[in-house]
């Protein structure tokens, strides 16, 4: 059976209610490799264009939101996208040894309202949480990862909304920011689409939830910047509706 696509609102995408847990290996932009396994719900999607001309591709992460369904950012769609061409690699590592598996996409279901502006968003799982984001994008501005091409990972910290809504005036309800304005922890290019996940203040079984999923910036790991996400559990709503609708081939 194919996976299908889902892709969500705001530059982004969206949110899981149950938690998916894994071991956390302790140590994208200041991050490091990743060990296998320690981020089973992370995907490596490459969905191929067909223009009248050229072929180009376009690779972005993705998660697992259920044995079907991956949740990626709105902006990794491309209506040129040929899907008969385009996969998803599951369980993958290094992508210049691949031992994941190769999935072909089925289905891809945009948010209605994708880059519209949001209302409210739910309860708050934010405050003092411990966030993780991974991705096979660049390690620094105009910087491919290289070598074997291994999953990264990096811890970051939430960034409060008042200090996200001053460096990004557009921000909506539906978005967050997360990094370090110290600078130097950060997604990348490449990043968009991958999962940030956290485990919540207080949750002595270390559950992860996804809370962001990776979807723009200024720049990489500057200081004094963060990357903005599209703040999944604003949109639960959708993801569960559209998870939860039988699709015929």
């Amino acid at each position: 059976m194919g996976l299908r696509t889902l892709l969500c609102v705001t530059l982004l995408l969206h949110y899981v209610t149950a938690c998916v847990c894994a071991r956390l290996r302790s140590s994208i932009i200041g991050g490091h490799d990743a060990h296998k396994g320690a981020w089973p719900w992370m995907v490596y999607l490459e969905m191929f264009r067909v223009p009248v001309h050229h072929i180009s591709n376009i690779k972005c992460g993705g998660s697992l939101v259920s044995d079907q369904w991956v949740m990626t950012a709105g902006h990794c769609w491309n209506e040129e996208v040929d899907l008969k061409r385009s996969f998803a690699r599951v369980g993958e590592l290094s992508l210049k040894e691949p031992s994941g598996t190769l999935v072909k996409l089925k289905r891809v279901v945009v948010h209605p309202d994708y880059s519209y502006q949001e209302k409210e968003a739910p309860g708050d799982i934010r405050s003092g949480a411990e966030c993780w984001v991974t991705g096979w994008g660049h390690v620094a501005e105009n910087k491919p990862l290289g070598g074997k091409e291994t999953l990264q990972e990096v811890r970051v910290s939430l960034v409060d909304d008042i200090t996200c809504r001053r460096l990004f005036p557009k921000m909506t309800d539906g978005m967050t920011c997360a990094g370090d304005l110290n600078g130097g922890k950060d997604a990348c290019q490449n990043d968009s689409g991958g999962p940030l996940v956290c485990v919540p203040a207080g949750d002595e079984k270390r559950r992860f939830v996804q809370v962001g999923i990776v979807s723009f910036g200024k720049g990489c790991g500057r200081k004094g910047r963060a990357g903005v996400y599209t703040y999944t559990p604003h949109y639960a709503q959708f993801i569960h509706k559209t998870i939860n609708t039988t699709y015929t081939p």
